[in-house]
């Protein structure tokens, strides 16, 4: 008992001090004098601080091994200690470095740039902790992990009662508001204003898990796998049941594009000075970040993952703590002996992740001759298509949509087809505008001529490999068979070939802009 209490004085003295660091950190940037403000003084103090909250956290982590009586051996106590001081300071620190550097005035350049890497690092530093951490007791802590907060029987498990504080709910609100900030940023670089996309905020997230929720009753609608249909239950006196969100169930793709249609509406609406175009391709990928985070949630809910594969194949790539969690469904129940269920949750986290890094750097910056406006936007659309195109044949039938389990793949080939098409009429149409205007960004003949070429070739692959695998056997499951298969080759294959016309619309303006030198 006495652990417990030093545990929750260890808490509410770390978040006390954290708030307490950020609260100084908020004044700092909103000081009237920015140029009488002393940043390395007051950045030093701020990381005194911080480094007082790390060993609280430590403190708290050390009292809850010895309240649970975690029977920790000499290694994983010496990895407690380390991942909680990490943890402990890295986190508040990176908060309170990307409050001063993005929003703090005339701060010394040096100082500034060791902000930016005090947040890069800060966040590295922050999942290494973690991962330390977790890793160190996750051979004591019962599984499943608890998934919220009930205000009537307290901490609540995947399969029992619901939360009336899920962390899934937490996981999507999370990473709405880091979208926020970061897509705010971006704002201010370009506008050098902070508070542009507020209204906008306030609006398309709502907006997106309404549309979620729509996709999911709309895909659903019919399917009795468990238990009444939502026709079923409309018909039995249950009208609000469709909007009976707190029962779970929601289709992110439905969610994206519900959300990203309400706010660009919006923005447009009351942002008339601020260019569209732009605002897309600053907050659209940026959604991925967000879904990276939400995915999380699904962790904690035992929800949404694949069949049963051997954990043993999973030892090395998974954390500890995920790997032991993995072994549970919510749906399923345990898993057999010696196996865990695919984790597409995190498969999808890092996909979402490196695809935002793509698209963000990748294209946004390695091809930015090449792009026009919105590019960008539409690069999301494709990229999260074929991450939920290759990953609906290996999700567990327990949590496919629709009555024939396809719904979500079919939405999702329509994503990668949909997005292709509209980067290439994208560039279609800008080429006719500008031919117009006779304002064309300089392109390489050659370049243009090779990258036609490259692309053509392999769309021309993918369109032939797709056609023999669909002549193949066909189930009705949804998996990868022979005709699946075939069916998202051929889909590749297409969204490719209309990527090629682009390719085309240079090679023309290159050949018209030689012939009229010549």
């Amino acid at each position: 008992m006495v652990a417990l209490v030093f545990m929750i004085i260890a808490i509410v003295g770390a978040l006390a001090l954290a708030s307490f660091s950020i609260y100084k950190s908020v004044k700092l940037v909103k000081s009237p004098t920015p140029r009488a403000n002393n940043y390395p003084l007051e950045v030093k103090k701020l990381a005194y601080f911080n480094i007082a909250t790390a060993f609280l956290v430590l403190l708290t982590f050390i009292m809850l091994s010895i309240f649970q009586a975690y029977p920790l051996k000499g290694g994983e106590w010496a990895a407690l200690v380390i991942g909680s001081l990490l943890f402990g300071f890295a986190f508040p620190s990176a908060i309170c470095a990307f409050i001063i550097h993005y929003y703090g005035k005339e701060i010394p350049i040096k100082l500034n740039k060791g902000l930016f890497w005090s947040i890069i690092g800060g966040l590295l530093i922050t999942g290494l902790g973690l991962l330390i951490i977790t890793n160190s007791i996750a051979d004591y802590v019962t599984y499943p992990l608890v998934n919220g907060i009930s205000f009537k029987q307290g901490f609540t498990v995947p399969g029992g009662v619901k939360p009336s504080i899920a962390w899934y709910a937490l996981c999507i609100l999370g990473g709405a508001i880091l979208v926020y900030f970061v897509c705010d940023h971006r704002f201010y670089v370009e506008y050098g204003k902070h508070g542009i996309l507020e209204s906008t905020f306030l609006i398309a997230f709502p907006a997106g898990i309404i549309g979620a929720r729509i996709g999911y009753v709309i895909g659903n609608w019919n399917r009795t796998a468990e238990g009444l249909s939502f026709a079923q239950r409309v018909a039995n006196g249950e009208w609000w049941s469709p909007l009976a969100i707190w029962e779970g169930g929601l289709t992110i793709i439905t969610g994206a594009l519900v959300g990203i249609i309400v706010g660009v509406l919006w923005f447009i609406w009351r942002n008339k000075k601020y260019s569209i175009w732009l605002a897309v391709d600053i907050i659209v990928p940026t959604i991925l970040i967000a879904q990276a985070i939400g995915r999380w949630g699904n962790f904690f809910n035992a929800e949404v993952h694949g069949f049963e594969v051997a954990a043993s194949s999973w030892r090395w790539f998974l954390p500890k703590m995920v790997l032991n969690n993995m072994a549970f469904s919510e749906k399923l129940g345990p898993a057999a002996a010696g196996n865990i269920y695919l984790p597409l949750f995190y498969i999808e986290f890092l996909s979402n992740l490196a695809g935002y890094f793509f698209i963000r750097f990748a294209l946004g910056k390695g091809l930015r001759k090449y792009l026009q406006l919105g590019d960008l936007a539409f690069s999301y659309i494709v990229w999260y298509g074929l991450t939920r195109v290759i990953m609906e044949p290996l999700r567990s039938h327990a949590y496919n949509m629709g009555t024939d389990n396809f719904y979500s793949w079919i939405w999702a080939m329509v994503f990668v087809v949909a997005g292709c098409f509209a980067i290439f009429m994208n560039h279609f149409i800008r080429y006719l505008l500008n031919r117009k205007k006779e304002s064309f960004k300089n392109q390489s003949l050659l370049g243009s001529s090779i990258s036609s070429f490259a692309l053509f070739a392999v769309s021309i692959v993918f369109i032939v490999l797709g056609a023999i695998y669909m002549g193949g056997e066909r189930t009705n499951t949804m998996m990868f068979d022979s005709f699946n298969t075939g069916l998202l080759l051929l889909i590749i294959g297409l969204g490719v070939l209309s990527i090629f016309g682009c390719g085309i619309i240079y090679l023309i303006q290159g050949l018209s802009k030689k012939h009229e030198t010549v």
